[in-house]
């Protein structure tokens, strides 16, 4: 079982989830519950599936170093282009 079935879960289960918060509108409302439900049964899936082999704790490590690396990525990203986009839009110009 590889981490992306954890992964697509809890993505699942975070969009379903906030938009069931936000939402007024019943289609939305709908489509939310449908991804929430959908999360919730990517959840159960990637644990039958690494249940009684001594799986998940390794899939859980794994996905945990995945995320790790992905935030890492994008931390450094976003250290690198701070000042670029704050040159490219002037905002010396909106402090004042």
């Amino acid at each position: 079982m590889c981490p992306a079935c954890y992964i697509n879960g809890l993505l699942l289960l975070i969009f379903g989830a906030t938009g069931a918060q936000l939402a007024s509108n019943p289609w939305i409302i709908a489509l939310s519950t449908v991804l929430t439900i959908g999360g919730f049964w990517w959840m159960w899936r990637a644990y039958k599936r690494s249940k009684g082999k001594g799986g998940l704790k390794k899939n859980l490590k794994i996905t945990a170093l995945v995320l790790f690396a992905f935030a890492a990525g994008y931390i450094t990203a976003a250290y690198q282009t701070h000042e670029y986009w704050q040159e490219a839009y002037g905002a010396e110009d909106h402090l004042q």
